[in-house]
């Protein structure tokens, strides 16, 4: 995995936790799952963990799923990760893979945040730039 961004802000931290890799940025975390990884509830402690103590419940952010590789996650435990964090306010999903992009558009029903899906990082680093400045007006 390389790191996913060409031009960001400042990079606060980045966590290897074998089955996925994190980019933490000031208001926005960029992951990318490991290929073939099987995603449970109990592997989600660690980043879990980490988001909580870079972003907290106050500081917004969003998250961006680059999704290169193919993995599973349980979708019901996705939500409930989701729904753990108030100050979460969209997610951007990444992949030049059509059927992904299908998926993403499915997820849109179970999450109720805003939910960009494009086909590059950068495209997903400008909404997000654009989602965080919207909280500032």
């Amino acid at each position: 995995m390389e790191t996913p961004l060409r031009t960001t802000p400042k990079l606060l931290t980045e966590e290897d936790f074998g089955f996925a890799k994190f980019w933490f940025y000031p208001n926005f975390l960029v992951g990318e799952f490991a290929e073939g990884a099987d995603v449970s509830k109990e592997d989600s402690i660690g980043p879990i963990t980490s988001i909580k103590r870079i972003y907290g419940t106050t500081t917004p952010f969003i998250y961006i799923s680059n999704r290169k590789n193919s993995y599973s996650m349980d979708p019901m435990g996705y939500k409930e990760i989701v729904d753990m964090f108030p100050n979460l306010i969209g997610m951007a999903i990444v992949s030049e893979n059509k059927y992904r992009r299908m998926i993403a558009t499915l997820e849109k029903m179970f999450i109720k945040k805003p939910i960009g899906v494009f086909h590059e990082l950068d495209e997903a680093f400008e909404w997000a730039t654009q989602n965080i400045q919207q909280l500032d007006k």
